[in-house]
């Protein structure tokens, strides 16, 4: 079996995810990705979390979803409605910057308590409120990083 290192742009969890020197093999004349993908999906929230800039629709959907949560238990837990949470996945209504980071908390709360420290400290809804003009960034996994994930 043919094997290699790959540097792509990866859209499966619905927005792009720069692997960086990513593990593929070749199958039936295909290169694949030779990757535990829940192991990537699990660095790539924790990465959401602690994202310095505003989450796009499709991160907020990914986290959700992520979590098993509909829109509507996401909506009761931030006490707004599912049509505000769809809304906001469509990128058809902005979410303020603390309602934002409360979702963050919410998501941290639920993905693992541990992160909820780092949290506090790294988003806040100044930073975020500063940053909502800025060009979103795209989440970057080096898969050496990815490897060595202890998950």
């Amino acid at each position: 079996m043919k094997t290699k290192r790959e540097t792509f742009i990866y859209e499966g969890l619905g927005f792009p995810v720069e692997l960086i020197d990513c593990p593929m093999k070749e199958v039936v004349g295909e290169w694949v990705l030779d990757i535990n993908i829940m192991a990537l999906q699990r660095f790539v929230f924790r990465g959401l979390i602690h994202k310095p800039t505003p989450l796009t629709g499709k991160e907020m959907r990914f986290m959700r979803k992520f979590l098993g949560l509909s829109t509507v238990d996401l909506g009761k837990k931030l006490g707004v409605s599912h049509a505000a949470v769809v809304k906001w996945e469509k990128e058809d209504s902005k979410i303020s910057p603390s309602q934002e980071a409360y979702a963050r908390l919410i998501f941290c709360k639920l993905f693992q308590g541990s992160e909820l420290e780092k949290l506090f400290t790294e988003v806040t809804a100044e930073l975020l409120a500063k940053e909502a003009n800025s060009e979103t960034s795209t989440i970057k996994v080096p898969a050496r990083d990815l490897a060595a994930a202890n998950f």
